[in-house]
């Protein structure tokens, strides 16, 4: 059995990476968790969780030949480490905005269809009794 040490670096910096990445969604999903609620925050914990779980299978079964080793497992929290010190004080804000722009944006949508139901209810009044079965 042959160590190919060029190998062993890629799939660590693929690791790395995978840590990296993994950062990144946490941040995406942090706006979710905080907005809310428990039921949202307890959906975005779990699809953190189980992404999360499918990377590092993904990772295992392919950058490192169905092997997941200990270093592999600390370069990818050493990477999401990295970037939650590092990164996400840079990235998090950019990514609160972008949520607070789609935010106001689906509030006047809100807006908008509610001006548009009252506008029907007012052209149609009697429509819902065409579709009323009486007695």
């Amino acid at each position: 059995m042959e160590i190919r040490v060029g190998e062993q670096a890629m799939a660590l910096a693929l690791a790395l990476l995978l840590g990296l990445g993994t950062g990144l969604l946490y941040d995406l999903l942090r706006p979710l968790r905080r907005r809310g609620g428990k039921p949202l925050s307890a959906a975005a914990d779990a699809l953190f969780a189980l992404v999360s779980a499918f990377g590092i299978f993904l990772f295992a079964m392919q950058a490192d030949n169905g092997r997941l080793g200990t270093w592999e497992l600390a370069a990818s929290l050493l990477g999401f480490l990295l970037y939650m010190h590092g990164l996400s004080g840079f990235v998090l804000p950019v990514i609160e905005k972008i949520f607070q722009i789609i935010g106001k944006f689906l509030a006047a949508c809100r807006e908008y269809i509610k001006k548009v139901q009252n506008l029907l209810k007012k052209l149609f009044p009697k429509i819902r009794e065409c579709f009323k079965i009486k007695k």
